[in-house]
């Protein structure tokens, strides 16, 4: 039964990234050279603007409290458009 659950789980989210085609953009980061590893994206929301930082090894808690390194994702805020090409945006109090 759990085999069933995984597979209509898969189907909802196949069918939730077909209806958005396009939506979510992803760029490879380059890593830093003597860094700890591991594959960096940058993730970008285009209907909405949200900006995301994939890394496979990223410093993380778990719910005990214990850190380790594992994938995550980090939340890098919201863009906004400019109004010309290469204006510099300065960054809005929260």
């Amino acid at each position: 039964m759990r085999t069933g659950w995984m597979l209509f789980g898969l189907l909802a989210l196949s069918t939730a990234a077909w209806a958005d085609d396009g939506r979510y953009q992803a760029l490879p980061l380059a890593g830093a050279e003597g860094s700890k590893g591991g594959g960096r994206a940058f993730i970008l929301d285009t209907r909405e603007g949200h900006v995301w930082i994939w890394s496979e090894n990223e410093l993380v808690t778990a719910p005990d409290g214990r850190r380790r390194y594992g994938a995550g994702f980090i939340y890098q805020g919201k863009l906004r458009p400019g109004t010309q090409p290469g204006e510099m945006i300065e960054q809005q109090a929260r």
